[in-house]
């Protein structure tokens, strides 16, 4: 009877060791390693078919930046100008000029660098994921990724979002790649985080990371003067390109750290809540010309705001609008198990990059967008949690909780993702594409200014644009188009409902509505062609 126990016993643990992911109950060796890229390539293709059929336009989000600043940066940058932003590198732009200049549209570019991005996002968070944690956590945490709405947003919106994070999962898992750290790949992880730096300011926090982990968690060796030849390396590796940029700075500057997101800051701090962004750009952003500014003009509301109440609303904010609500939970309780976890040394440094990653975004104002990078972090602190051994040991039939968990998680995500992204992906301004096609070829000139709220409307009709500014009535407007011998004004509900913000006299508050009207007479302006649904009218400005 024993023998026979034992015989069943045995035979039974044969099975379970048959199953190559214990989570995912696959055995077939080929099949568990074509699976990622399988499930990455048809996210990739899923995305980019959606993409050109829908989103034929930006949205009024980020896409407003991308229209605004970085084609604009791109045009200049095929012109011999290297722009200096003051908020952001110039890789992206110069990434853009470069296509864009092979492919002829910008705004097209940017949608298909999204989604190229998005995919070696995935694809090196998996590489990395894997080398330190294992397969079970590596494809459970990128499939949480892949179905998160913000993530999926971001995947088409052109924009530097997940350009910026391919790049900064690349620099960290050249640091977790082989079973010993090579020099050559310490030196391509410090180039990939200059990349990332030279792409948005807040990727200085690789470099940090690594120097911490280097010379403090002894990342590498045990040797100091090896500890010291690494960071070395690494910090050689993030100047390279650094270097030639702060030059540049400089010479066009005077100053080799020129940079403006200061500003952000200052919003943070004493704009927001308290007045309409177009009015403290306009008007209170003057106020300051440093981070010292920001800081000195209120010490201690500084340290309170950003270093103490930022910390945890920005968590609060992401647990609230980045991530579905099971998956919020799941963190949270996965974040606690995280306290009892004795941590090999990839492992730790892969948690001080997500800790930096979230440091960094303290001082500047919260954005669900911001926090992309942070989904690694927050997917493997799920999936650890999911195959604890406290829930492993719950089990129902053939299954544990953690994987039932991760189901529900897994089909929430999606679907959240799935109901908001149907809208989302073509929320642009409409009526501009129509105004598009309305518009004589004759007219679509560089030499022709454009005045309107946002930058959509120039890009279509390939005119320069400049934003109107905050005017509280109607002959202040026109008299400021005229000063800047503007050739169009463009006005959708957007354009007006913004003008109407600006003052609370009833008479000009009916004159900037009239705008919408074209039936309705004005000397100044001349109608060229209009929408009703939605409603948006094209004028020339008369002189």
């Amino acid at each position: 009877m024993k023998h026979k126990t034992k015989a069943k016993e045995k035979k039974k643990s044969s099975s379970k060791s048959n199953y190559l992911s214990e989570f995912f109950k696959i055995k077939d060796e080929k099949f568990l390693e074509r699976l990622p890229l399988i499930l990455i390539g048809a996210y990739f293709v899923i995305v980019l078919v959606a993409a050109l059929i829908y989103h034929q336009i930006g949205d009024y989000g980020v896409e407003t930046d991308f229209y605004e600043g970085m084609v604009y940066e791109a045009k200049e940058f095929l012109r011999g100008n290297l722009i200096i932003e003051g908020y952001k590198g110039p890789l992206y732009p110069v990434v853009l000029a470069l296509l864009g200049f092979v492919f002829g549209d910008f705004f097209r570019v940017g949608v298909v660098l999204c989604v190229i991005s998005a995919s070696l996002f995935l694809y090196f968070s998996f590489k990395t994921i894997r080398k330190i944690f294992g397969y079970d956590i590596a494809l459970g945490s990128i499939l949480l990724i892949l179905s998160n709405s913000i993530f999926i947003q971001y995947s088409y919106s052109a924009g530097t979002d997940l350009f910026f994070c391919a790049l900064a999962i690349i620099s960290i898992y050249f640091l977790v790649k082989g079973d010993y750290l090579k020099n050559s790949y310490i030196f391509l992880a410090g180039i990939f985080s200059s990349l990332a730096f030279l792409t948005r300011t807040n990727g200085l926090f690789l470099f940090v990371a690594a120097i911490v982990s280097f010379l403090i968690f002894k990342f590498s060796s045990k040797k100091f003067s090896v500890l010291i030849k690494h960071s070395l390396i690494y910090t050689a590796g993030f100047l390279i390109l650094n270097i030639p940029w702060s030059i540049y700075k400089y010479i066009h500057t005077g100053d080799f750290f020129y940079d403006r997101n200061y500003t952000n800051t200052a919003w943070e701090l004493y704009g927001k809540g308290k007045m309409s962004w177009d009015y403290w750009q306009s008007v209170e952003s003057l106020k300051f010309n440093s981070f010292k500014d920001v800081i000195l003009k209120d010490p201690v509301h500084f340290a309170q705001e950003i270093l103490i109440k930022n910390f945890y609303e920005n968590f609060l904010s992401d647990l609230e609008k980045l991530l579905s609500l099971p998956f919020a939970i799941f963190l949270v309780i996965g974040i606690l198990f995280l306290f009892k976890r004795k941590y090999l040394k990839n492992e730790a440094f892969f948690f001080t990059n997500i800790f930096f990653a979230f440091v960094v975004l303290l001082p500047a104002f919260y954005s669900e967008r911001f926090s992309l990078f942070l989904l690694i972090g927050y997917a493997t602190i799920v999936m650890l949690f999911l195959n604890h051994n406290f829930i492993k040991n719950l089990k129902f039939g053939s299954v544990h909780a953690g994987q039932i968990i991760f189901v529900v998680i897994l089909l929430w995500s999606a679907y959240d993702g799935i109901a908001y992204n149907s809208k989302q992906i073509d929320a642009g301004p409409k009526e501009i594409l129509e105004i598009e096609k309305q518009v004589p070829d004759s007219i679509k000139t560089e030499a022709n200014l454009i005045i309107a709220r946002k930058p959509h409307v120039a890009y279509s009709l390939n005119m320069r644009y400049w934003k109107f500014p905050y005017v509280t009535t109607y002959d202040s407007l026109i008299n400021w188009m005229k000063d800047k011998k503007a050739n169009f004004f463009f006005v959708s509900a957007f354009e007006v409902n913004t003008l109407l913000s600006y003052t609370k006299n009833q008479i000009e508050q009916q004159k900037f509505y009239s705008l919408i009207d074209p039936t309705i007479p004005k000397s100044e302006l001349e109608v060229v062609t209009y929408t009703i649904n939605p409603p948006s009218v094209l004028y020339r400005v008369r002189y």
